[in-house]
């Protein structure tokens, strides 16, 4: 069996956790996961086992876990979409399930959260050379970064260096087509570095650099409202981080889980909730596309505060349907494992009108049965569905609320200068919704 190492940053050092030994190149392949035994020891005697466990379903033990396929979380954490295949064709490899193993030893070495796979870090050449902005190759030790202009002018040896560095990434693996995305570090000096390639001290802070899916008008679009929407849900109440800054059709987007703080730099665990729920499969396979009522229910079986996380996943799909936000699969929610143990729902992330994008895509997660009809959600029959540990008179509560402050989101829109046509696209699906949350009445 081939094997990697899990490493996991807690207390401002990386630690190897874990060690995966997997049957076969393929995710679907079954595997053995074995947490390294002083660092289990070190956590069952602190009482942190669940805390410090690589993902909410793997809790620190002593036990060996043999699993049916490849343990959920990695998924998160193996490259994915653009940056796929990028690897695929850095490595000289044909793509394919096969390819799984080579991507998470070479492509996992800098994922966001708190994991990464040591063999990753390893294979990343000290003495590699990238161009600067002027072309020539610099060591990378001593590359100097780059500006913003040649960032957002896709100056084309910032993109050579971007690919030398792995810093493309995507998380959208149920979309074919995916807007291609950098991890970034910002320096003291102003400019910016691929993930990875500076020491924690010298980081100001951390970005994701996203471009247009495409070269039409409708992609830029979307990406540029993709800033002014997430103002939209902080003015509604949704959990959202700092403003995302839109320049030269470029989107720069603060990075929630690498806060700095007067310790340092700090990397917050992350899971999605495809994670939460075990879900080992791409969008293609069976049970890789999960309702959301899978999806809530992993949710609340691991969150520290359900009732109040439950609303704000609800409020998040009705905002999804109001403004037109189709790409929700279950790798564009996630939670925080804080190293406290509280799991929570992440800020808002990946929230745009794509409606709008060319390529068409469908509402991805949907509630089950008659509790969605054509689209759109059936609150009433959602609500009655909830588990008994919800109190759905204080959810229903909240959600008349939120359907009071939905239906002030056209002049919102209009105040933040989104285009008339945009606004009357979506009149329709907010009024709709925000008459479907005020009318919901408590079930006796």
């Amino acid at each position: 069996m081939d094997t990697a190492t899990i490493e996991i940053y807690r207390n401002g050092e990386w630690l190897k956790a874990a060690t995966i030994s997997v049957a076969g190149p393929s995710h679907l392949d079954s595997s053995r996961l074995q947490y390294d035994d002083d660092y289990a020891i070190a956590q069952i005697k602190e009482g942190t086992e669940k805390a410090a466990g690589l993902a909410c379903n793997y809790p620190v033990e002593l036990l060996i876990r043999d699993i049916a396929s490849w343990p959920a979380f990695l998924l998160d954490v193996l490259p994915s979409g653009a940056g796929r295949d990028h690897w695929v064709k850095r490595l000289g490899i044909t793509d394919g399930y096969d390819a799984d193993l080579e991507l998470l030893l070479h492509g996992a070495g800098s994922p966001p959260g708190h994991l990464r796979i040591r063999e990753a870090v390893l294979a990343r050449d000290p003495n590699m050379q990238a161009p600067g902005s002027d072309g020539v190759a610099v060591t990378m030790s001593d590359h100097p970064g780059f500006t913003l202009d040649e960032i957002c002018e896709r100056q084309e040896h910032f993109i050579e260096y971007a690919y030398q560095n792995g810093a493309h990434t995507s998380g959208a693996s149920d979309v074919a087509g995916v807007a291609p995305k950098f991890l970034m570090v910002l320096d003291e000096a102003g400019r910016w570095h691929a993930e990875g390639a500076l020491p924690d001290a010298a980081i100001a802070s951390s970005w994701l650099i996203k471009f247009p899916r495409g070269k039409t008008d409708s992609d830029r679009l979307v990406l540029r409202l993709e800033a002014t929407y997430m103002k939209l849900a902080k003015a509604l109440g949704i959990r959202v981080h700092d403003e995302l800054q839109w320049t030269r059709n470029t989107l720069l987007i603060p990075r929630f889980d690498r806060p700095r703080t007067a310790q340092g730099l700090q990397r917050i665990g992350m899971e999605s909730l495809l994670s939460l729920a075990e879900i080992c499969r791409y969008g293609g396979e069976a049970g890789g596309t999960p309702s959301h009522n899978v999806l809530l229910n992993a949710l609340i079986a691991h969150t520290t505060d359900p009732q109040r996380e439950v609303t704000e996943y609800i409020r998040r799909d009705s905002l999804n349907i109001a403004l037109g936000n189709k790409d929700n699969h279950g790798r564009n929610t996630a939670v925080f494992r804080h190293q406290d143990g509280r799991v929570e729902l992440t800020p808002l992330f990946d929230f745009a009108p794509m409606y709008l994008d060319p390529e068409g895509i469908a509402r991805v997660s949907r509630w089950e049965g008659d509790q969605e009809k054509g689209g759109i959600p059936v609150w009433d029959k959602v609500i009655a569905a909830m588990p008994a540990m919800i109190n759905k008179k204080v959810l229903i509560a909240e959600l008349n609320a939120f359907g009071h402050r939905l239906a002030t989101l056209p002049d919102i829109m209009a105040r933040e200068a989104i285009e008339p046509v945009v606004i009357a696209q979506r009149k329709h699906a907010i009024e709709r919704e925000a008459s479907a949350l005020i009318d919901l009445k408590v079930i006796s």
